[in-house]
Formats: structure tokens, C-alpha cells, sequence
């Protein structure tokens, strides 16, 4: 068997530590990733028991949904209401319609289990789409209409 000088092995255990460096830092070599080009209104698996928009909600009872408004007919169920805020996606955006702006938000509070603050979400309607400000990113609403998730706001 060979044995390797001094010098050898701290040159072998310089190589060892390069190729360790290297491991750990694989992912800062590679691309990152695409941002995801969009993303469901309500986080997946949530179990939302709220939703709140001035004095009318959207709430859990038990199993069903019931909604409270000063309005005394809504244009939807509430269970159609709530799955409508399941089908919504929010696709991010990085232009604001100028009129969008120019009014005041509908301002959204969805509250879920076991989280002590609730999902707070500015929807600013314009003629052309529906703008939505989440966590200080923007996006515009796809896959679902403001008057279905907000029926009492017509």
C-alpha cells in the first residue's frame, strides 16, 4: 500500500473541501426558479372559518356557509359564493390601471383556523379588471368575478 506524504494529504484534504463547498452551494450555480405565474386567492388546505368585507360576511357554521348582510336578497349561495373564492387565482401584475387607483379598495379580512391575524386583501375594481393587493405584491383576479365573491358590495 502507498503512503502519501504530508504535502499529498493536505492537498487531498483540500480537494475533499472544495468538493464539499461546492455541494452545499449547487443551488446558488444553477438558475433560480421562475417565479410561479400564479396563485389560488385562498391558500390550499386552508380552513377558512370568516369573511369579512365592512359589515357583511361570509361565515362558517358547522359544515355550511351563511352569509350576513344588510342586503336582503343576495344574487348567490352562500355555499356558491365560497366556492367561488376556492376557484379564484390571483396572477401577479405590474401594471395598476390608473383608474383602479383612482378609488377607494374593497378591503377583504379572511380569517383562518389556527392563524391569530387574518388574510387582509384589497380588491380595487376597475372597467377593465379587477386588481388585487396582498402582502404589498399586486395581481389581477382570473378564474372568478368580484360580484360573486363579494355579492352584498352591487
Amino acid at each position: 500500500m502507498a503512503r502519501l506524504s504530508q504535502r499529498a494529504m493536505n492537498n487531498v484534504v483540500i480537494i475533499a473541501m472544495l468538493i464539499m463547498i461546492a455541494l452545499f452551494n449547487l443551488e446558488s450555480f444553477t438558475s433560480p426558479p421562475e417565479a410561479p405565474s400564479q396563485r389560488m386567492l385562498l391558500p390550499q388546505d386552508a380552513y377558512v372559518l370568516k369573511i369579512e368585507h365592512d359589515s357583511s360576511a361570509l361565515e362558517r357554521t358547522g359544515q355550511q356557509w351563511r352569509q350576513r348582510s344588510d342586503k336582503e336578497t343576495l344574487s348567490i349561495t352562500p355555499d356558491r359564493q365560497f366556492s367561488e373564492w376556492q376557484r379564484a387565482m390571483l396572477v401577479p401584475t405590474t401594471e395598476v390601471p390608473e383608474d383602479a387607483l383612482s378609488q377607494q379598495p374593497l378591503i377583504v379580512v379572511v380569517w383562518i383556523a389556527g392563524e391569530a391575524n387574518g388574510l387582509v386583501y384589497a380588491f380595487y375594481p376597475s372597467s377593465t379588471m379587477t386588481v388585487v393587493n396582498v402582502d404589498n405584491n399586486w395581481y389581477t383576479l382570473s378564474n372568478a368575478q368580484l360580484d360573486n365573491l363579494l355579492p352584498w358590495n352591487k
